[in-house]
């Protein structure tokens, strides 16, 4: 015969009252046996703890380990004497293989963005330059890939000019699609610019 939902309701209930009396009996027994072991001496407890203390819910055993920290007689670390005789040096080497990982982390974050302020420094135009007559002038772009990218600096354009090498300087212009074309003309055919328009 199949169940009624009345007899489900009950079952349910009836579980639900053994979970929380068998919840009360672990934490009953859980509380004696903590009573048990703070009635002990450290050394006992200590032993429990590094057993696990299986019979111990996880706040008594917090609780046992607060016990043995609050003790009497025990000196707090932070009023300990410390020594003075060790120089500073020493301490920071004792202590440089626990900081390894950070300082290595560090070093690499610290290359990372050397790394990138150079690459922005090498990438970013000095200044932007026009051609200084009306006519265009002749150049030979070349494109990322090798190829030509054109033949003459348009006059009244805006170029980007990236670096001075000898009596020459390099320009950078953008070709959508494609990257940026570099040509090398001389200097005295360009005069300075304020912006890209």
């Amino acid at each position: 015969m199949p169940a009624t939902p009345d007899d489900v309701r009950a079952r349910i209930a009836a579980a639900d009252r053994a979970a929380r009396e068998a919840a009360t009996a672990a934490e009953q027994e859980s509380r004696a046996a903590l009573d048990r072991l703070k009635a002990r001496p450290p050394a006992e407890r200590f032993a429990a703890l590094e057993d696990g203390a299986p019979q111990l819910l996880p706040e008594h055993r917090r609780e046992l380990l607060r016990s043995m920290r609050e003790q009497p007689g025990r000196v707090d670390p932070s009023v300990r004497p410390t020594a003075r005789h060790a120089s500073a040096f020493a301490v920071w080497r004792g202590r440089l293989p626990f900081q390894a990982h950070q300082l290595t982390r560090d070093a690499l974050l610290a290359l990372c963005l050397l790394g990138g302020v150079g690459l922005a420094y090498h990438r970013t135009p000095t200044s932007w330059v026009e051609v200084q007559s009306d006519r265009d002038a002749p150049a030979a772009w070349v494109m990322p890939d090798g190829r030509p990218g054109g033949d003459r600096l348009v006059a009244g354009r805006a170029y980007a000019l990236m670096r001075l090498v000898g009596d020459e300087a390099e320009l950078r212009d953008w070709h959508p699609g494609v990257g940026y074309a570099v040509a090398r003309v001389p200097i005295a055919w360009l005069r300075t610019r304020s912006g890209p328009r």
